[in-house]
């Protein structure tokens, strides 16, 4: 789909989503009920349209990816969370803890050259607490004084505060002071409480991510944001996390210092975790991927950058969903634990080139960024 020359209705054969598709037009907001409608329609193809329509007016062909690292400080953790397959205990042999200096060496391998973002999450462990991380980010800075520190979700982030016998505020601000610069997004799972009773009952109250990303929003810290769908939850769980981060959107935009950058869907990998052995869920779709980006894009229409996370659902898939809302494909990642842990069958890494030449292919502009958005051209190939 490139340029929709004709109304956007033209495009659409459901007639429940033809005055949806008049709002779209009119830059109308959606309601509760018109995301139920998205949800609903068999019209695939007239969904993606709407969203590509959104996605070309406000960024046209541009689509961004950054150079970043995934890294896990440690996968212990003592919240165990269902869908998990990450999580180990102590005495587990798979468990670890990295020190500041074993993160430093890891970085310095040439593999990373070139890396402008370091996004880091973890288990929650008790015993690291607020002087790990001041230590953590302080080293890190002086080594990479140029790399962007993104990290903590925001349950982890209200664990460490709590673990260290602080507030989520000191302890954001004493991590600032070190060198944290923005978080991302995960941990929000679904906000229901009834489907967080039975996925993560360790960090069951929503509120709790809510508010912390608020508190960072106030205090100047940008965020993502992100959903996990395709294992017990329904459309109005959905329609309803979304339009949570929606409102948590407004109320930053006008406060005026920091806001979601992104919101990224995270599809639910079906494996070696508890809420597989629980329940039969088969593995995502593609259509099922695709209708995620496409209302994520008609809903959120205060969120700017809607990403398509080629770990979860595959580089080709995540090509496909430049058409149907997605602007930005990620990163090239280089090393990434947790969705593969639970069954990913991506690759653990891509390089910046085949980020470009994906993005080429489907018929867009790549563009590499920063964690801000900040842009940088990138070079087409020459021909031998």
């Amino acid at each position: 789909m490139v340029g929709l020359a004709l109304p956007l209705d033209r495009y659409v054969s459901d007639e429940a989503l033809r005055p949806i598709a008049r709002k779209v037009m009119d830059g109308e907001r959606l309601s509760f009920e018109d995301g139920l409608a998205l949800y609903a329609t068999k019209d695939l193809n007239g969904l993606g349209a709407m969203a590509h329509h959104v996605r070309q007016k406000r960024h046209g062909l541009k689509t961004y990816f950054v150079q970043s690292r995934r890294l896990s400080y440690t996968n212990i953790c003592y919240t165990q969370c269902q869908f998990c397959a990450f999580q180990a205990k102590p005495g587990d042999p798979r468990a670890y803890v990295l020190s500041a200096d074993d993160i430093v060496k890891d970085l310095s391998d040439p593999k990373n050259r070139g890396v402008r973002e370091l996004h880091m999450v973890a288990g929650h462990y008790p015993k690291l607490k607020i002087e790990y991380f001041e230590d953590l980010f302080r080293k890190l800075k002086a080594a990479f004084p140029d790399l962007h520190l993104k990290v903590f979700t925001m349950v982890e982030m209200g664990y460490y505060a709590k673990n260290s016998g602080i507030s989520v505020e000191e302890f954001l601000d004493r991590c600032v002071a070190a060198g944290l610069e923005s978080c991302p997004g995960g941990g929000a799972e679904i906000f229901d409480a009834e489907i967080r009773e039975k996925i993560c009952v360790g960090k069951k109250d929503a509120d709790i991510w809510l508010q912390n990303a608020e508190i960072c929003h106030a205090k100047g810290v940008p965020t993502n944001c992100t959903m996990l769908y395709g294992h017990i939850e329904e459309p109005k769980h959905r329609v309803d996390h979304l339009l949570r981060l929606r409102d948590l959107q407004d109320r930053s935009i006008a406060r005026g210092k920091a806001k979601f950058l992104a919101y990224i869907p995270l599809a639910y990998q079906n494996e070696d975790n508890e809420l597989s052995r629980t329940y039969a869920i088969p593995e995502t779709t593609g259509a099922m991927d695709l209708r995620e980006i496409a209302v994520a894009r008609l809903l959120l229409d205060n969120i700017e950058h809607i990403k398509a996370y080629w770990v979860m659902i595959s580089p080709g898939l995540a090509q496909v969903a430049l058409s149907y809302g997605a602007n930005d494909l990620d990163g090239t990642i280089i090393e990434e634990e947790i969705a593969h842990r639970a069954g990913a069958k991506s690759p653990q890494g891509l390089a910046k080139s085949e980020l470009a030449r994906l993005i080429r292919e489907a018929g867009f502009e790549p563009m590499e960024r920063d964690n801000l958005y900040r842009e940088y051209e990138v070079e087409a190939p020459t021909l031998a």
